[in-house]
């Protein structure tokens, strides 16, 4: 059987909106969907702050973005090194006839460790492209989500109806 939303309810929603609470936390005091309480807050004349939350959401967006960047400097800096490497001189180790250990110093890394270096590096760069191109959706994404949100509370600029 469904319940209904009751006079004791209403009186519940305006004495915690009241109190400061966010609707979430409302809803979840009082055993209902966030839903529902936004549409007999809304029928009662009741708004919530979303300053805060939006307060809360740049100042994670700004967060994120700087471990992308930090993310995406490392990268870069693991690919100058591999690349660094593949172009530096290379101690080659390995054993003799005779199973002794022998050392010896080259130009360059041999060409298999060359590559292998070089590989390195190109998945660093991929890597880091791809953060470049994750963030640069991510912010795309990030104005299509607030613009549904301003649609859905009745926010949206008049040029975008």
């Amino acid at each position: 059987m469904a319940r209904t939303f009751s006079a004791e309810d209403e009186e519940t929603l305006l004495r915690l909106h009241a109190d400061g609470l966010p609707r979430n936390e409302i809803a979840r005091q009082m055993g209902w969907a966030v839903g529902t309480i936004t549409n007999h807050a809304r029928r009662l004349g009741l708004d919530f702050d979303r300053e805060a939350v939006r307060a809360a959401t740049d100042a994670r967006q700004v967060d994120l973005r700087d471990q992308r960047q930090q993310i995406q400097q490392e990268l870069l800096e693991l690919a100058r090194e591999q690349m660094t490497r593949a172009r530096s001189r290379y101690l080659l180790t390995g054993f003799s006839h005779t199973g002794e250990i022998v050392a010896q110093w080259m130009d360059l890394p041999p060409a298999r460790e060359s590559k292998d270096l070089t590989t390195a590096a190109m998945s660093a760069l991929a890597r880091f492209d791809q953060k470049a191109k994750d963030e640069a959706d991510n912010t795309a994404q990030l104005s299509a989500v607030d613009r549904f949100l301003q649609g859905v509370m009745g926010e949206l600029p008049e040029q975008d109806r």
